[in-house]
């Protein structure tokens, strides 16, 4: 989720230095408004190039369906379904204290802080692909998701893949993994701060929002911003069967963040298993063979879908990262395409 959120909901320890870096040294421009008043314009007008597909794949003009997600559940009712996942996020949100507040002479060229322990004596961590300020008004992904990883430690969660657009989109679209569920959240960062919208990861998601991508079973989302003047943004999930996209969630609003690039990326809060000295998060992935992965990263500008790249985006907290920093030495980052595709596995 979003990171050095203003008091009380506090989350990742990025601070407003280190992201002046990231848009300096990423020298973006401005992407055009898009105002509209449906998901038609910017993300399905015909006249918005994509980039080439599989015949079969979801793309960004398919057709938006004008249904929900089926099985979706929302405001105090998704965040009921989260349970105890959703009550970790605000709850390490108001208790992160900012340690260090390096000058930006300090801080790492163009990316956010190094991954570093929260409250609770939990590692948090991630890597991924950010979006920079300016980039676009869009993000397009397809997120493997597992239906029977669960995670060994009461408290941990693993939100892997996680994905927001950057210019301070009011939805997050959450892969959760906690000890009991798998669910596909829409985090609403401008009005609840918590779970718009909620969906479990059972046989029927399977069966309407997942293929077989990569050898890995995935999802494919979409985070359009569908109102300029009025900040409103979607989440859409990509169904399969009809080939069209159904509405997860709707907000609009004032980001609450206080950041205005956007990641795809691998993220997890976990406690250190005694006995290996690694995160018990490690040894469920390693033991369970799960892979997490993230492909076909796009993003909207200029009136066209174009992978995300270098120019548009930067890995963080590095390209290549040391697995020490994650407290679990087999893990292994693989930038499958520069920036547009990424593998977090445990060997």
């Amino acid at each position: 989720m979003r990171r050095a959120l203003p008091t009380p909901f506090r989350r990742r320890a990025f601070t407003a230095l280190s992201l002046a870096a990231t848009c300096t040294v990423l020298g973006l421009t401005a992407a055009p408004a898009h105002a509209a008043p449906a998901h038609a314009a910017p993300a399905h007008s015909p006249a918005a190039a994509s980039p080439a597909t599989a015949p079969n794949a979801p793309t960004p003009n398919a057709p938006v369906s004008g249904h929900r997600v089926s099985g979706a559940v929302y405001g105090a009712a998704a965040r009921r379904a989260a349970g105890s996942a959703a009550a970790s996020f605000r709850r390490l949100n108001h208790q992160r204290v900012l340690a260090s507040q390096a000058p930006a002479s300090q801080a790492p060229a163009g990316r956010p802080a190094a991954p570093t322990r929260p409250a609770a004596s939990q590692l948090h961590a991630w890597w991924g692909s950010f979006p920079g300020t300016n980039s676009g008004t869009a993000v397009m992904a397809t997120q493997s998701v597992s239906s029977t990883l669960r995670l060994s430690h009461s408290g941990d969660v693993l939100y892997a893949p996680t994905m927001t657009p950057a210019d301070n989109s009011c939805i997050e679209v959450v892969t959760m993994h906690n000890k009991t569920q798998a669910q596909v959240w829409a985090w609403d960062w401008c009005q609840a701060i918590a779970p718009g919208a909620e969906v479990t990861v059972n046989s029927s998601f399977l069966a309407k929002y997942t293929a077989t991508v990569g050898g890995l079973t995935s999802y494919t989302t979409e985070d359009v911003q569908t109102n300029a003047s009025t900040n409103t943004w979607t989440a859409y999930l990509y169904d399969y069967q009809t080939k069209a996209w159904d509405t997860l969630f709707t907000q609009s609003g004032t980001d609450q963040s206080g950041l205005s690039y956007g990641w795809d990326m691998f993220e997890f809060y976990s406690s250190t298993n005694p006995s290996t000295g690694n995160t018990y998060v490690c040894g469920d992935l390693q033991s369970s063979g799960t892979k997490i992965e993230s492909s076909s990263i796009q993003i909207y500008s200029g009136g066209t879908w174009t992978p995300a790249s270098p120019s548009n985006s930067a890995w963080s907290p590095e390209a290549d990262p040391s697995p020490s920093s994650y407290k679990c030495p087999d893990m292994q980052f693989s930038i499958i395409t520069n920036n547009s595709a990424w593998s977090v596995d445990v060997t």
